[in-house]
């Protein structure tokens, strides 16, 4: 590799963050979209899950087509893709239009992502491996707390479309960047074939096994909970509470708790293990998320911003645990299929967490509480699933 250890883990680490930029960079622009679209605010939540659609579906392409014609091509085409849905979703007049560019994005902005670990992977093992991810990670969650500020600042100075021309630029620039700087790094001799009858057979290997498949699914629940909050975070913010052109700031306060959940998970993992911490936090923001609902309910006027604002920070601490380690427990009966694995994994959460966060974001009234029954929901629903799951075998994949 010719390129420095430094330069690789920021290449990387912008990969990387090209589905969260895609959805968190709009959430400012939601509500002149549907103005100009003419649809609710409920309807308009669609542009947010037609992204996480499309990334469902493409986790599964790119990783068989990388292994056969290389990491960079799958960039290339994945970057392709995102920029012609950006196009379609600029020149949209309709919703219906929108979401079909929308789907496109999400679908080629997982290119990108699913590569990262391939590439890391290919220059890096072990110890050295787990590194570089995570100062990679450590880059990556600055998007949460930058991409709405970003969003907000291209609506002060043009209209929603400009962001989506931002969006284009970045792939643009990022084409040019990997084209110049990052070199192959999948060897001609580690190129595998395309055989759809062994690449079902190797899905299938997954899909049998219980433990994957139940995590995979078990974190599609908790995905689909953030995923509502995502969809509906500016109408709670803006319309509920009229915190205005100050919702980027509020969005990125609450990334906080997250980022500093995944920093002290790499501690607490090694003393409590990863099951346990996901429970304590099942746990954790149940009885928070219900106790809240109660209050709420207890209110003439509702909660206030403030109350809102603390119980949010519980559920994204929480939220900051389970992610990982949801996709850690999923990974570890798989051995040799992590490959597959992780494509199979990544794509069922997303799928089971799109109907999930479409129902959550879809039921917002005007108050928060549909929301927090949601994260009540998903967390006691998890909490009780993870409980059988800890019941069953562990069954060994074949290679």
């Amino acid at each position: 590799m010719s390129i420095s250890q430094r330069e690789f883990v920021i290449i990387i680490a912008c990969l990387m963050s090209m589905v969260a930029l895609s959805t968190d960079a709009m959430l400012p622009a939601l509500g002149l979209m549907a103005q100009d679209f003419a649809v609710d605010g409920n309807a308009i939540q669609l542009v947010i899950t037609g992204v996480f659609a499309g990334h469902a579906l493409g986790q599964l392409v790119y990783g068989p087509i990388s292994d056969k014609y290389g990491r960079r091509s799958s960039i290339f085409l994945g970057l392709a893709i995102f920029s012609l849905g950006s196009i379609i979703s600029a020149s949209a007049t309709s919703l219906e239009t929108m979401l079909i560019g929308r789907f496109l994005q999400g679908f080629g902005a997982s290119g990108p992502r699913v590569m990262v670990v391939a590439l890391v992977r290919d220059c890096y093992s072990g110890p050295a491996m787990a590194r570089i991810m995570s100062f990679a990670m450590t880059l990556f969650m600055a998007v949460p707390i930058m991409a709405p500020l970003v969003g907000q600042g291209v609506l002060l100075v043009g209209p929603w479309q400009w962001i989506f021309g931002l969006y284009v630029a970045i792939a643009a620039i990022m084409m040019v960047w990997v084209f110049v700087r990052l070199d192959e790094t999948l060897k001609p001799e580690n190129r595998l074939s395309l055989h759809p009858k062994k690449l079902w057979s190797t899905m299938l290997q997954v899909l049998v096994n219980p433990i994957a498949t139940g995590y995979a699914l078990v974190s599609g629940l908790v995905l689909g909970g953030f995923m509502g909050y995502l969809s509906s975070s500016q109408q709670i913010f803006q319309q509920t509470y009229g915190v205005g052109e100050a919702f980027p700031l509020y969005f990125a306060v609450l990334a906080l708790p997250t980022i500093g959940a995944s920093l002290l998970n790499a501690k607490l993992v090694v003393r409590f293990g990863m099951y346990r911490l996901v429970q304590i936090t099942n746990v954790m923001t149940g009885i928070s998320c219900l106790a809240f609902y109660i209050y709420a309910l207890s209110l003439a006027n509702g909660p206030s911003l403030g109350d809102f604002m603390a119980l949010c920070s519980i559920i994204f601490f929480g939220i900051g645990f389970r992610f990982g380690n949801l996709n850690a427990l999923a990974m570890e009966p798989l051995g040799k299929l992590a490959g597959m694995g992780a494509s199979v994994v990544g794509s069922s959460a997303t799928l089971v967490s799109v109907p999930i966060g479409m129902w959550v974001g879809m039921s917002y009234d005007g108050t928060v509480l549909p929301l927090v029954l949601g994260f009540a929901i998903t967390s006691w629903v998890t909490f009780v699933a993870m409980l059988y799951l800890n019941t069953l075998p562990k069954p060994a994949v074949k290679a």
